[in-house]
């Protein structure tokens, strides 16, 4: 992986990793806002499949603000450097699943919006990658014999 730690040097790559943190930050937590109590995500009619997925999620109340909360923490834990590496980990799947739910209603444009947020995750996760190599790495014999006289 050094040549992560090599591009991770250049003004370039670190202003692309500044834009991408700062971006999904943000986007977490203007849409979190969005599902605050009593707002509604979009106006669009029940016969409008995007207006229906959304309104029966919306209909979903507490699992609904719950997604909100979410979004709103991870986004600010996104902001923090002691959290930032965390917060990537735990965006990954909203930003899988809002990727697939934008594909699979057809949503015009929005895909290729969300394939945005996948593509920055994913940089922002090999940005990091030296904090998960521990959680990669296969534990050695030290370990196993460490954790079993505990």
């Amino acid at each position: 992986m050094n040549f992560i730690n090599k591009l991770r040097e250049t003004f370039l790559f670190k202003l692309l990793y500044w834009a991408a943190r700062i971006g999904m930050a943000l986007t977490f937590i203007i849409s979190g806002l969005r599902k605050m109590p009593g707002v509604k995500f979009t106006i669009l009619p029940d016969e409008d499949p995007v207006g229906h997925y959304f309104n029966v999620m919306h209909e979903m109340g507490f699992y609904w603000n719950f997604i909100g909360y979410f979004q709103i923490i991870v986004g600010l834990m996104m902001l923090l450097n002691r959290t930032v590496v965390a917060s990537i980990i735990l965006a990954m799947p909203v930003t899988i699943n809002i990727f697939l739910v934008s594909v699979a209603l057809n949503m015009r444009g929005t895909p290729y919006i969300t394939a945005m947020m996948l593509l920055g995750n994913t940089f922002l996760l090999l940005w990091h990658y030296e904090s998960y190599l521990s959680i990669l790495k296969r534990p050695t014999s030290d370990h196993i014999k460490l954790s079993l006289k505990k």
